[in-house]
């Protein structure tokens, strides 16, 4: 993997993150803490975000990794 393209899934993985973050539980109240949205976003690989990164918003995979 070239060095751009991993600064790119870097970037992305960072939006990903604050998107899960912003996403707030019916209550009003933050859906769950930073440790918790890490811990989640971890279990996706560089491979498989470069293979949707074309594809969807980080706030798609967001939800994705929220249900």
């Amino acid at each position: 993997m070239e060095e751009e393209q991993k600064e790119t899934i870097q970037a992305y993985r960072e939006a990903i993150w604050n998107a899960m973050l912003g996403k707030l539980a019916a209550k009003g109240e933050k859906a769950m803490d930073e440790k918790e949205a890490r811990k989640l976003l971890e279990q996706l690989t560089d491979d498989e975000l470069a293979d949707g990164i074309l594809f969807n918003t980080p706030e798609d995979v967001a939800d994705i990794v929220l249900v």
